[in-house]
Parts: structure tokens; sequence; C-alpha cells
């Protein structure tokens, strides 16, 4: 191939020089075919190859061929990744190399979407009316340990703001809590919310937008007045912003692996970016504002809310240990509930357990299985009876008190049956309350009197009710007494007779 150099020559000579094709290949020793090739040439040449071997490929293309037409029918998640099947075709026997399969797959995909290439129709959402939802994966390291979280993410269609926040799952449980946190958010609620097919909104789909809601996630969009739409299948340019969103973000937080020490710690991070990058981003209609501009502006058009309270109610079994079970982990409940049958109440953040309508305990809800969050509260009838359990009970363990019940613990202790009477100094504290009881150890201990009849005398002091003061000058008087000194004569004078009778 001639550089450009040597073809401005060619035509230089030929037209403003007027010499002939024979002339000029021998004056520059090239070929008279290349000569007269070149002088039409106006752009500089580029290398083309006109044809692509593959020898080594060429008994495995029909094969190639069938497999990449049934992947093209795939949903993308379900799709094998090249190096798999050139591991495939490796055992199948063919000996090339990789980059071979991999530039006849991108010329296969190239002539393939020429011929199907889609069409996308911009879209115009007005203020309020519209938000997308959607999950994605991550990966956090969280206290050290890489965790694979899934994070919600809610966008406004028009203003293009947006909340996430991440969670273990995506259960129903999350999933309201996403949207009460999300609206809470946003300040407001649109009039339409588009998803997906996920398995916690849509039970079965239909033909065309034919869907069978999932009856609690209808719970949901009925207490918050939204028109649920959902996506056709495999059809995620219908939300496709929220699509981009999860792209963006994956790279602008997620990337490189984000390291924090709780989940809370992770969601404070979240909630701050979503106020960082909105200040940040360029809305894409309206260029010389930001978005979070345009968000101000949306929010006078959504309406108000409060959130949805909802939870997964479970039926549970006392245990002999005076625990239920749910999802692999097991809470404590009051000693005085073994045996009976108790509600458990599943939220995104707490478990609760209800006995005859009224809440006996409450817990942070753990993912931990085979692993017990006690409440040592919970076991204090059984610790009077028997007061051994106090040093080797595992709900006792890391049972954290004040210093003040500590330093009582301590004096009690050291004297004969001292378990007994700490025992007694707890049945205080969760009868009158932790305050009062707290408070009247360390009166205790500055009177030093490091007893729990000192501390049950203290407590009587401090519970019992002040005596009113009386104001006299507020007292209305029915009789206003009189100055009339003849009274105590008349008193004088009866007193003379009754002494001379």
């Amino acid at each position: 191939m001639l550089c450009m150099e040597t073809i401005i020559k060619i035509r230089r000579l030929y037209y403003k020089d007027k010499l002939s094709l024979r002339a000029i290949s021998t004056r520059l020793g090239l070929n008279r075919r290349t000569v007269k090739k070149h002088l039409t040439t106006v752009e500089p040449p580029k290398y083309r190859r006109s044809v692509k071997l593959y020898p080594k490929l060429g008994a495995f293309i029909p094969s190639i061929n069938e497999h990449l037409y049934a992947e093209s029918k795939k949903p993308r998640k379900e799709r094998i990744s090249i190096r798999r099947f050139f591991e495939h075709l490796r055992i199948e026997g063919y000996t090339g190399e990789y980059p071979a399969l991999c530039a006849y797959i991108r010329g296969f995909k190239k002539q393939q979407s020429s011929f199907t290439q889609d069409v996308f129709i911009p879209q115009h959402f007005e203020p309020g009316e519209a938000y997308q939802f959607d999950w994605s994966t991550e990966v956090v390291n969280l206290a050290g340990k890489a965790i694979k979280l899934k994070v919600a993410h809610l966008k406004l269609c028009h203003s293009r703001a947006f909340f996430i926040k991440a969670y273990l799952n995506e259960t129903m449980e999350m999933l309201v809590d996403a949207h009460n946190a999300g609206f809470a958010y946003f300040g407001g609620v649109c009039k339409r919310g588009i998803y997906d097919n996920m398995k916690t909104a849509v039970i079965s789909v239909g033909q065309g937008k034919e869907r069978v809601w999932n009856p609690q996630f209808l719970g949901l969009m009925n207490h918050y007045l939204i028109a649920p739409e959902a996506c056709n299948r495999a059809a995620g340019w219908e939300k496709g912003q929220v699509e981009r969103q999860v792209k963006t973000l994956r790279k602008r937080i997620f990337q490189p692996v984000l390291s924090l020490s709780t989940l809370d710690e992770l969601n404070a991070y979240l909630l701050e970016q979503c106020h960082v990058l909105a200040d940040q981003f360029k809305h894409p209609e309206q260029t010389k504002r930001c978005v979070a501009d345009v968000f101000k502006e949306e929010q006078r058009f959504f309406s108000q809310c409060t959130p949805y309270v909802w939870y997964k109610a479970k039926a549970a079994h006392v245990s002999p240990l005076s625990l239920v079970s749910y999802d692999g982990h097991k809470y404590s409940v009051p000693c005085a509930l073994v045996g009976k049958s108790v509600t458990v109440q599943i939220y995104a953040k707490e478990i609760k357990v209800v006995y005859d309508g009224k809440c006996v305990a409450q817990h942070e809800r753990s993912f931990a299985k085979n692993q017990t969050s006690y409440n040592p509260w919970h076991y204090l009838k059984a610790l009077e009876r028997k007061p051994g359990a106090l040093r080797n009970g595992e709900p006792f363990l890391n049972w954290v008190l004040p210093d003040p019940v500590k330093q009582l613990q301590a004096h009690l202790t050291a004297n004969p049956k001292g378990d007994r009477a700490f025992i007694k100094l707890l049945s205080l504290i969760a009868e009158y309350g932790e305050d009062v009881g707290v408070t009247a150890a360390c009166i205790a201990l500055e009177e030093k009197v490091p007893t729990v009849e000192a501390v049950q005398n203290i407590i009587s002091r401090l519970i019992e009710p002040p005596i009113p003061e009386l104001k006299v000058k507020e007292i209305p008087l029915h009789c206003p007494p009189q100055g009339n000194c003849e009274r105590y004569n008349s008193l004088l004078t009866k007193g003379a007779i009754h002494a001379t009778s």
C-alpha cells in the first residue's frame, strides 16, 4: 500500500506535468497499473482485509452459529460467556486460539445487529407523573467480609432524582421499607410506578400487559394510591432510566468496592450520595440546570403520604429454652411463655413477638444462621428459681449492665447467697424501670449502704408522690373572720361563774 506522499507525486506528475503513465512508472519505479489506480485517489488509503479467514474454526462454524442463534434468544443473565464457550469448543477438538473465536463472534453479532437494530422512542414525563423501580446486586465489604447486597433503586422520571438503599435480600418486607424510605426522601408520591416482573410484585405474566399482581404488593400500592405498571418481558428499555442508573451508580459509588463496618453506615453513605450526585448531575433535557433544581420544582406535584406499616406474620411455638425461630435464627421471649403459641411479626429491621394481642418481645432482625439473639430480662423469672444459672447461663454471658449495678453486684456476690440478693435487685429494676433502679443504686453506693434493702427503701422514697404545698392566700374563705372582742369577755364571764359554782 502506497503512502500519501507517493500518491501526491503520481497525481502531480500526471495532472500538472502532463507525463504519461509509462514515464511516471519509470521515474518512480512503480507498476503502471499501480500508477493508474491512484490517479483518482484523494483520501489517504486505509488497509482493509477483504476476506476474514478462520482456518481452524472452519469445521466448527455451523455449530458456533447454531449456538449464537440460541444464545440470542435467552435473557442476558442466562447466556454463557465466550470464555466458557471457548472451553467447550476445546473439549470438542478445536485447536485454535481464543482471539480468533472472539473476532468471529464480533463479526457475527455485527452482521445480525445490522438486520435487527432496535429503535428507541424518546419519552416525556410530566412532573409527579411516574417513577421507576429496580433492584441491583452489589458487592460491599462489611466488617472486613465481602457480602452481596441487594440495592433498591427508585428514580423519578421527570426530574431524574433518585434514591438508593441496600438490603440483605429483596423480600416483601424489604420492598415495603424501600418504598417508605424512598417516598420519605422524595417528600411525596407520584401517580404511577413502573416495575419489571419481579416475584414480589407479579405472580404470573399474561399476554401483553395482563398481570396477576401479588396481593401484598397491591396493598402497598393501595396505601400510596399508586397505579402500578409492569414492563413487557425482556424489555428493560421500558424502564431505561433506572436501568442506566444502576450502571452509572455502580461505577460512581460501588467501584472500587466500598468498605464499611455496618449496613446502617453503608445506607447513611448512600443517602449522602443521593444528595451529592443530584447536585452534580446535569438534567439531560434542561442541560443548564442540575437534577436537584428540577427535583425541587417537581416536589410541588407530589401527593402527601404516610409510611405503610406492613409485616409478615408467622405462627411459632416457644421452645423449652424460651426461644422462637425464624429463618434459621432464634430469638428469646419471656420464659413465662414456654410451651405457648405466639405470632412472630417480621419487619425489615426488627422482629416482634406477639401473644394474646400484646407485644411481649422485640429484637433487631438478624440474618445470621444458627445463632441466637438473647434479651437477659426475659429469663429473670427463671433466675429466681435457679440463681446458679446467673454465672454460666448463655443469655447472661455478654450482658451489659450499667456501672452502678455492676458495682452493687460485686458487693452482693461477695457475701453468702449473694446471687439471690443480686437477682432480687434485678427484679426491682425490672419492676420499677431502669432509670429509677440505676438512680437508687447510685444513691445506695454514695451513702455506702450497698444492700438490696437500701435500694428498695430508696426506690420507695423516689417514687413516693410529693406532698402538695398549700398556699393559704389562695384558699377562698366563705365566712371571713370578724374582729369582735366581746366574745372573749363572754367566755371569761362564763369561766368565773363556773369557778364560783
